[in-house]
């Protein structure tokens, strides 16, 4: 039988769900931001992860992924515990800004402080209340403004238990990212947290496909964890894993004319985008320098040059998502094979 968990200064006894609302911030007038979370307490042992959205206040397909996962996961029948904070950057959502009212980036102000700058006060917050003590965490994500992302799991490949878990989470691309000064996942490594960043869609509108591919993600590495009974398959049976990518930028301004979608494998000298005159001039045609994954695009139809249009990511390895990496052979000298 699980114990009781305590979060916020609440205690969370087996078996129990309870909503919570510690202080954030505060408003002009003095009233209270709060950080709205649920904690699931199982009824028996298990890892405790955490799931995250909106970091990015205009980043709101994790909010119905946390919606979801809420719905199907019962803490009677969890094993561990799962906290799931759908709005971290509550005063961001509100106003529908990427960044909080003070132009902070939350996710590059952790782990924060208790004196310092709001963005710094709500890291603090997170850190304190959901990140330390846990064991793996999801941060969900999208794209920045005017610009969508192909669902993909961003991930240190150099921690096993976070690579196995984006493997298993089942979206297209597990990309090898860097870890940024300041992020949520550059943190919560150095606490020994294993963390997974899932981008998926555009700011400001729910993406279903992104949503849907999300959802099953989370709960594909619950199971994993064996906190619940089932998962759902995976969206991509065979995830590809690459290791570096770059952002193409314009040469030239204009009208621009994409010659590939989000998700393309292009190859080496294939033309990937045209940007023309007002007048229909053809001013220039960028092709593929190497064969790669197309896994974000701008979404504007006017560029200048220097703008990011196209993130491309070099081929690495397809992985099957159903694999057990842990699985070894039986080392039973006298096991028999009854074929």
């Amino acid at each position: 039988m699980n114990g009781p968990v305590s979060v916020a200064g609440v205690s969370v006894a087996p078996g129990e769900r309870r909503h919570l609302f510690p202080s954030a911030s505060e408003s002009y007038t003095g009233d209270r931001t709060t950080l709205p979370m649920a904690v699931l307490n199982g009824t028996g042992h298990g890892p405790r992860v955490f799931v995250t959205a909106a970091v990015h206040g205009d980043e709101l397909n994790g909010i119905a992924v946390c919606r979801a996962l809420l719905d199907a996961v019962d803490p009677a029948t969890l094993d561990g515990v799962l906290v799931v904070v759908p709005i971290v950057n509550v005063l961001g959502v509100q106003i529908g800004s990427r960044y909080l009212p003070d132009r902070r980036d939350l996710n590059r102000s952790f782990p924060g402080s208790h004196d310092g700058s709001m963005a710094a006060r709500i890291a603090r917050l997170l850190v304190e209340e959901v990140i330390d003590g846990s064991h793996v965490g999801i941060d969900l994500h999208t794209a920045a403004n005017q610009r969508t992302n192909v669902p993909q799991v961003r991930v240190d490949t150099s921690d096993e238990l976070a690579s196995d878990l984006a493997v298993t989470f089942g979206a297209p691309f597990v990309l090898d990212a860097r870890l940024r000064p300041g992020s949520l996942r550059e943190v919560a490594g150095d606490r020994g947290v294993s963390v997974l960043t899932y981008e998926g869609g555009g700011p400001l509108r729910f993406d279903e496909q992104a949503i849907d591919v999300a959802t099953r993600g989370v709960l594909r590495v619950l199971s994993r964890l064996s906190m619940i009974p089932d998962a759902p398959g995976p969206y991509d049976p065979t995830p590809m894993v690459l290791h570096e990518s770059r952002w193409l930028r314009a040469e030239r301004g204009g009208l621009l004319e994409l010659h590939v979608e989000p998700g393309d494998h292009v190859v080496e000298d294939q033309p990937l985008w045209s940007t023309v005159s007002p007048l229909g001039e053809e001013r220039n045609t960028r092709s593929a320098d190497d064969e790669g994954y197309v896994i974000g695009a701008t979404t504007l139809p006017l560029v200048q040059p220097g703008q990011a249009l196209l993130h491309v990511a070099l081929p690495g390895d397809r992985m099957p998502a159903e694999d057990d990496p842990t699985d070894e052979e039986d080392d039973d000298p006298d096991a028999t094979d009854d074929r």
